[in-house]
């Protein structure tokens, strides 16, 4: 008996102590100047050589600007998911709906 309570408390001891070492150790992350430089570059959201120019119809791909809403029915038990234009550059949807 005496031992399975020693060998219970060892047992808490050490993951009492490695809980503590993993919480300390997240909060020391510290990253060089290089790597905060990296980060923001991949961070930037840019594109090569200008904007996005939205899609004047919701059947052209890339379908930019146009997000999916609701779906329509083109038949029996065929359904497709329909389009509505939002002008955001970041939405995306291409639909054979009307």
């Amino acid at each position: 008996m005496k031992k399975k309570v020693i060998g219970i408390f060892t047992i808490v001891a050490i993951a009492t102590v490695v809980g503590y070492n993993a919480y300390t150790s997240q909060s020391n992350l510290k990253l060089s100047a290089l790597a905060l430089a990296n980060v923001e570059a991949l961070a930037r959201y840019e594109y090569p050589g200008g904007g996005i120019t939205c899609n004047q119809s919701k059947h052209d791909s890339p379908g930019n600007c146009w997000h999916m809403y609701g779906e329509c029915s083109m038949g029996w038990f065929i359904r497709y998911d329909d389009c509505v234009f939002t002008g955001s550059s970041s939405d995306s949807c291409v639909t054979p709906c009307e």
